[in-house]
């Protein structure tokens, strides 16, 4: 019978003593018989389970001889596997379940806390740890594990470089799941560890803690073999996950060379490194966490083989030879056994024809690239593995922005339709963790905790999706781009220049204090490198006009250690204050250029036929309602640009965003983030006014024709936003136009001001509706697209809607808004190749000539893009 098999008799029988025999009804005819047999069994005169009961056992003095036949409880001892300080190991079998097992019977009896601690290791349930099934007063009840200890198998010698690297990774991952339970092992050595046909298995977990073992303790009453005791346990101190660490330490170059080491012998290459810094002899200088030590020995696992086959196409075009160059290089610096001194190296990888990148990000573990690139009128995730000859895009990712990765390398979290999502690294099922609305940057820790730059400031959420959690609130503004620090506690963000920040630029904070420390002036997205081996300064990367730019960091002070340096240049520029670089925590560097960073105002006509541009463009454009002029978003302040000369005004001085036309062309209204909505004159000439006040986001869409009202868009954090209206001149309360547990926004007024058509999701993708203004008891809701859309505008004749469908196509709709609105079936007309900023139920990227014949699209300036890689970028830094 397999395990499982008996797995499922032991759960089922265990369940049947407690609540009685009626469990069974409804199990399996050959487990219920199997299950009532022990429960018989169980009955019997003079049969005591261990369990609960364990503790009325009656202990087996030493002197009493035992023997292959003796019984202790439904154990039959087969007989005896070792002897030592201890007491005995012998091998029995459990009468019950027919299951081999070892009892270790100790030479004195377990104090209470000693109990009370093995049935909390009890609870461990890991493929690499000896399974502890139960104690009695003087005796253990374990897995019973076929191989050979470590111990043995190093008297026939050291071990080949690859068993080192996978046995110490297995090491690892067991004590990570001890100690994330509290459990420290204490006596990590060789002869704890057995060597199996499935792997590893550890030992004797946190039991030389009070088992009382002499052979286990040095002079003083210290706990653990002497030969693997971290400084502080020889010091007396308490020992913490990271004493298990450092004995894992010589663990592992005991296994590189074959023998306890000396100061004479000479490491591998390969490991050395790792080792180094589990041996450092202050514990704030060593791996912090066992899952960290085991995500850095995968990370340098000799992968034999290393060199793909060449026959393979390369799909794209021109860029076979740096491909190989490529491949050979990552072969050579990071799959080598014996490496000579690191150099720098870059290299130049052509992204898929007719492909613009938006986002990136590099990979923990240094080996992939997760790069958003619109083609064909997709914004998708597509990732890029170093030594792969081809990028691959991953379903179910459209509309994806601003990627970030798990620390263990294997899934890719993202933004995409006000979500945050993930997906494995492979591809495959979609996962949606929370609400996101207007969020922008995240970052993922160790523990499990994903931080997001949302409109609130910086929210938490659990990788495995739930509820936003706020982090402690400062002063300083909205934050974006959070990026974690290696102690998985501290993050890095940016804070913009805007009316409500303190001081713009790189900031570090904490997610246990509301306290933060400005680092730099520069708005940049900024990541953090981890200090090389035997160092506890690293740099935090920034970019800055451009350049890419390092700041020597001291993890220990919290504090700068040195003046920055420039590492690359030609960073091209995203969304403020987005900057197209990113790295690994193994110090790999990409970054995109070669590319003209210039958006454009895009003239089309009905056919897609390009017309010609109007200068430099934001995210947001609105033609004047005489179509002479456009007012938009630049550098984050609003601009009206004359359409026929091309010359265009600041129009505000002090961060403003979304602005609208009033219906005569006199005002443009806009936002201020934290602060309300407000108008000024498009001449310039005067003060601005302030026409509603908000804390948070209160966004201007559209301006009723006869001048009467403001729809606007109220976002709120959690719960997404919602269409009000409000009247401009005089009792400014605000009422609702559109509101649901969904996201409502980008509303626009018909024409004539007597419908409504604005953007929702309530269906699970952006559709467009219109609604009767005002709303009334009667009602009335009606769905204009089809298969998706954002971005409504209506034609100044009022018998089109136009809007923008998922894969970017401008789609039209005939409508009749009489007294009851009807509409035709959409059609496409051109693809727009409109710019994406990953929020796509935002800011309104485009808009129409008052003919209706001609479209206004914001639109990426042609360019020729490339990413970069940098490899070993220390090695030809200048600081």
């Amino acid at each position: 019978m397999n395990p499982q098999r008996w797995q499922q008799i032991e759960d089922l029988f265990h369940a049947a003593r407690e609540s009685g025999a009626g469990v069974l009804a409804e199990a399996d005819p050959e487990l219920r018989k199997e299950v009532e047999r022990l429960l018989a069994h169980d009955s019997d005169e003079g049969s005591k389970l261990l369990d609960q009961q364990a503790a009325e056992l009656i202990a087996i003095p030493t002197q009493t001889p035992i023997s292959a036949g003796s019984r202790l409880g439904p154990y039959k001892i087969e007989g005896l596997l070792g002897e030592g300080g201890m007491g005995r190991i012998f091998r029995a079998t459990d009468t019950r379940l027919g299951r081999s097992v070892a009892i270790k019977i100790s030479n004195r009896r377990f104090s209470d806390r000693f109990e009370l601690e093995s049935r909390a290791i009890a609870a461990l349930n890991h493929p690499h740890i000896c399974t502890l099934y139960d104690v009695g007063p003087d005796y253990l009840v374990m897995e019973l594990v076929d191989g050979e200890t470590l111990a043995a198998r190093l008297k026939r010698g050291k071990l080949a470089i690859e068993q080192v690297v996978c046995f110490g990774a297995q090491i690892a991952e067991a004590l990570a799941a001890a100690h994330a339970k509290g459990i420290i092992h204490r006596d990590l050595k060789p002869a704890n560890i057995m060597l199996t046909k499935s792997g590893v298995k550890v030992l004797d977990f946190g039991l030389a803690k009070s088992a009382g073992d002499p052979s286990l303790t040095a002079a003083g009453g210290m706990m653990g073999s002497p030969a693997y005791m971290a400084p502080e346990q020889f010091e007396g101190k308490p020992a913490d996950a990271r004493s298990d660490i450092y004995a894992l330490g010589l663990v592992l170059r005991e296994m590189a060379i074959g023998k306890r080491a000396e100061p004479s012998d000479t490491m591998p290459p390969t490991p050395d490194r790792v080792i180094k810094r589990c041996l450092e002899i202050d514990p704030d200088e060593r791996w912090q966490s066992a899952r960290d030590l085991k995500w850095e020995l995968e990370s340098c696992a000799i992968q034999p083989g290393a060199t793909r086959p060449r026959s393979r196409s390369f799909v794209l075009a021109g860029a076979l030879a740096l491909v190989s160059l490529l491949v050979a290089g990552i072969a050579f610096l990071y799959f080598r056994e014996s490496p000579p001194a690191q150099q720098a190296v870059r290299l130049s990888v052509r992204l898929p024809e007719r492909s613009r990148p938006r986002y990136l990000a590099v990979s923990p573990d240094g080996r992939t690239i997760a790069v958003v690139l619109v083609k064909d009128g997709k914004q998708q995730l597509w990732v890029r593995a170093l030594d792969a000859l081809e990028p691959t895009a991953l379903d179910g990712t459209d509309g994806a922005s601003n990627p970030f990765w798990s620390p263990d390398s294997r899934s890719i979290a993202f933004f995409a339709d006000s979500k945050l999502k993930k997906v494995a690294r492979e591809g495959g099922p979609v996962q949606t963790l929370c609400d996101s609305l207007g969020a922008v940057g995240g970052t993922w820790n160790r523990s499990g905790d994903i931080l997001i730059g949302a409109l609130s400031g910086i929210q938490r959420v659990s990788a495995a999706g739930g509820a936003l959690s706020e982090t402690p609130a400062d002063s300083i503004g909205r934050k974006l781009y959070p990026s974690f620090l290696p102690d998985g506690r501290h993050y890095l963000s940016t804070v913009l220049r805007l009316p409500t920040s303190t001081e713009s630029g790189v900031w570090l904070s904490s997610m246990d204090s509301p306290e933060s420390q400005h680092l730099l002036p520069d708005e940049s997205n900024a990541e953090f490198i981890e200090p090389p081996p035997g160092s506890h300064v690293g740099e935090v990367l920034f970019t800055r006009s451009g350049t890419f730019m390092a700041l020597p960091f001291d993890l220990k002070s919290l504090k700068p250690a040195g003046n920055e340096f420039p590492i690359a240049q030609g960073i091209a520029a995203g969304e403020t204050p987005y900057w197209r670089a990113a790295a690994s925590s193994q110090g790999v560097l990409a970054y995109v250029s070669g590319q003209s960073e210039r958006r454009q105002y895009v003239w089309r006509d009905r056919q897609g036929k390009k017309l010609g541009s109007v200068g430099d463009s934001g995210g947001v454009v609105m033609i004047s309602p005489d179509g002479k002029l456009l007012t938009g978003d630049q550098g984050r302040d609003i601009w009206v640009v004359d359409l026929k000369q091309g010359t265009g005004r600041q129009l505000t001085f002090e961060g403003a965003f979304n602005p609208i036309w009033s219906p005569e062309g006199r005002y443009v209204a806009y936002d201020k983030f934290g602060v309300g909505i407000f108008r000024k004159l498009a001449n310039g000439v005067g003060q601005e006014e302030m026409l509603i006040a908000a804390k948070g986001l209160s966004v201007p869409k559209s301006w009723s024709p006869d001048g009467r009202f403001i729809l606007y868009a109220q976002i709120n954090p959690g719960t997404g936003a919602d269409l009000l209206g409000i009247p401009v001149e005089s009792n400014p309360k605000p009422f609702v136009v559109a509101q649901s547990p969904a996201t409502e926004d980008q509303g626009q007024f018909s024409p004539d001001g007597h419908w409504v058509a604005y953007t929702s999701n309530e269906s699970g993708q952006s559709e467009i509706y219109v609604v009767p203004f005002p709303r009334s008891a009667s009602g009335g809701k009606w769905m204009v697209s089809r298969g998706g859309g954002v971005m409504p505008r209506w034609r100044r004749n009022g018998k089109e809607l136009f809007y923008i469908a998922p894969d970017s196509m401008m789609m039209a709709v005939d409508v009749n808004p009489g007294p009851v609105f009807q509409s035709g079936a959409p059609h496409p007309l051109f693809q727009s190749d409109i710019e994406d900023n990953g929020i796509r139920t935002g800011p309104m990227s485009w808009d129409l000539s008052p003919d209706g014949n001609r479209f206004l699209i914001i639109t990426d300036a042609p360019g020729d893009a490339s990413l970069t890689v940098a490899l070993n970028w220390r090695a030809s830094s200048t600081k």
